[in-house]
């Protein structure tokens, strides 16, 4: 009799669990991916947000006179303080004591859904 000869190649069981795991594989890296684009996002926001802010007092320090008002709000801006954006900015000045001024900038956006807020404070002389 003579020998049969050694049949040599995969399962199907071993391609389908092969398959499996390459599956699990690429869904953990889309996970990371859309983890990380998110983070960019939010990053790149948020410091669009606080170039906003520090505009709006650097551009306040430079004026005249300071003078005491209540908020007001631009909405709609974008980092070129333009309509169309995703900022909205409330800015208040206060004078105290007739010797300096106070000013708040609040810079207020929402990303995905998640409301955000940066708050800048500054003063200047009178």
């Amino acid at each position: 009799m003579a020998a049969q000869p050694v049949k040599k190649g995969f399962t199907l069981i071993e391609v389908m669990i092969a398959m499996v795991l390459t599956a699990l594989a690429i869904m953990g890296i889309i996970a990371l991916y859309v983890t990380e684009t998110k983070a960019s996002g939010f990053s790149r926001h948020t410091t669009e947000a606080a170039v906003l802010a520090q505009d709006k007092i650097e551009f306040l320090r430079t004026q005249g006179p300071a003078v005491s008002f209540g908020p007001t709000t631009e909405s709609g801006i974008n980092e070129r303080a333009q309509a169309g954006g995703i900022y909205n900015r409330i800015t208040t000045e206060t004078v105290v004591a007739g010797q300096y001024a106070d000013v708040v900038v609040e810079i207020d956006w929402n990303d995905d859904g998640i409301s955000h807020q940066i708050i800048m404070r500054g003063r200047r002389g009178l």
